[in-house]
């Protein structure tokens, strides 16, 4: 039994900020005309072979109807036998004119190196330090959060009113600008849905939030720290979303997962919707069958930026298509990579939100195969005893595989008016 090579590094030297800076190991920061080359002591490899890892990226529980993805978080439990990661220990290696490096805001990055190819785990700033005593053995448990944490607490300073008409994409661009993000750290898609003027004073990472929301698109950290934004066609345009990636099951052929929950209720079920913009006339948009079946089942936004009540309209529609019917579906899987390392370590490392894969489950008793499509809504890996395990929450894709980018979805929406 083996595991990947992990690398779990923190940025002592420079205080919160490793951005702005030239990384010759690094596919996108490592590009020249991208920053000042960054010093050789920037990142301290702390690994260690007694190295236990939490890390959760994305949604761990997925209830819809919209795609929104938490913080990622990573907890780390590090060797500190010498003391050299005690804040009190000014004679330590991490100390700088007498004081303490060992400080929350650090920079903190994991890597995992497997087959030759290495694969962002992780990357954000430490919450806390904690140190524990056992003697004669000391450890040091370290909390962490993404970049969610800095632009949650930055609120912008208000200005004229800018940004009328900016598609999604370019308005997030415009909140990471204003919150002094770096364009090294970004991934934008240029938005589907165009939106209403912004002061640029409520809080980035919620006004963020409030744009892909209006686009029914998706916004998260990624595992090399960079910010984010899928517009809502990706799931229809993008191979990795709109095409199978793999195939996990209990058959000949198929990539072997430890167990599947499988959930059949009324949780993501929504029959009545209402929507309205800023500034705009509510638009509803409810389905009669589903409502005989279920009762009714409501859900309502009136926050949201889209410029037009059509649009509004088309988003309601949307919503009660895409969730008026219960549906059997996965909703977490669990791979124990060991059980096949060859072919599972590249998987469970190799895999993002959004993607999408089948799964497979052959009832016991006989009968046919359950398979469905589903997206990758949560990634959470824990190492611990030189074990790995890899846990996936899912979403059904089945809704996805109906509606095109130009025709109207069973009479519906205008798929025109709102892109899809």
């Amino acid at each position: 039994m083996t595991i990947p090579a992990v690398t779990v590094e923190f940025a002592f030297s420079i205080g919160a900020g490793t951005t702005g800076y030239l990384y010759l190991d690094d596919t996108s920061r490592g590009k020249l005309g991208t920053g000042t080359l960054a010093p050789d002591n920037l990142w301290v490899d702390l690994s260690h072979p007694a190295l236990s890892l939490d890390i959760s990226r994305g949604s761990q529980r997925f209830d819809g109807p919209t795609v929104r993805y938490e913080a990622s978080r990573a907890t780390y439990v590090l060797d500190n036998s010498d003391r050299s990661l005690d804040p009190t220990n000014l004679a330590g290696p991490y100390v700088a004119a007498g004081v303490t490096q060992v400080t929350p805001m650090r920079g903190v990055r994991s890597r995992a190196t497997w087959a030759g190819v290495t694969y962002a785990l992780f990357r954000g700033f430490v919450d806390d330090w904690q140190i524990n005593w056992d003697d004669p053995w000391s450890d040091a448990t370290v909390h962490c959060t993404d970049g969610v944490k800095v632009l949650a607490n930055y609120n912008g300073v208000a200005v004229g009113a800018v940004g009328a008409g900016d598609d999604t994409g370019a308005r997030i661009g415009r909140l990471l600008d204003n919150a002094g993000w770096p364009a090294t750290d970004r991934a934008l898609d240029a938005g589907n849905t165009t939106v209403q003027a912004t002061t640029l004073a409520a809080n980035t990472w919620t006004e963020t939030l409030l744009t892909a929301d209006t686009e029914a698109g998706e916004v998260y950290v990624d595992g090399s720290g960079r910010v984010v934004f899928r517009r809502r066609q990706a799931s229809q345009l993008d191979a990795r979303s709109s095409t199978s990636q793999a195939t996990f099951g209990d058959g000949p052929g198929e990539l072997i997962y430890e167990s599947v929950k499988v959930a059949y209720d009324d949780t993501q079920v929504r029959n009545v919707v209402r929507i309205s913009r800023v500034g705009g006339t509510q638009q509803i948009a409810s389905d009669a069958a589903s409502q005989a079946q279920y009762l009714n089942h409501s859900w309502e936004r009136s926050d949201l930026i889209m410029q037009t009540d059509a649009e509004a309209a088309n988003y309601a529609g949307y919503v009660l298509f895409q969730n008026k019917d219960a549906e059997l579906r996965f909703t977490e899987l669990v791979i124990n990579p060991h059980a096949d390392e060859t072919n599972l370590f590249p998987q469970v490392l190799g895999r993002e939100l959004g993607d999408r894969i089948t799964v497979k489950r052959r009832p016991p008793g006989g009968g046919a195969v359950i398979s469905r499509d589903c997206f990758i809504r949560g990634i959470k890996h824990t190492l611990k005893d030189k074990r790995w395990k890899t846990t996936w929450t899912l979403q059904s894709a089945a809704k996805y595989s109906f509606f095109t980018l130009d025709n109207a979805i069973l009479g519906v929406l205008d798929s025109n008016a709102l892109g899809f």
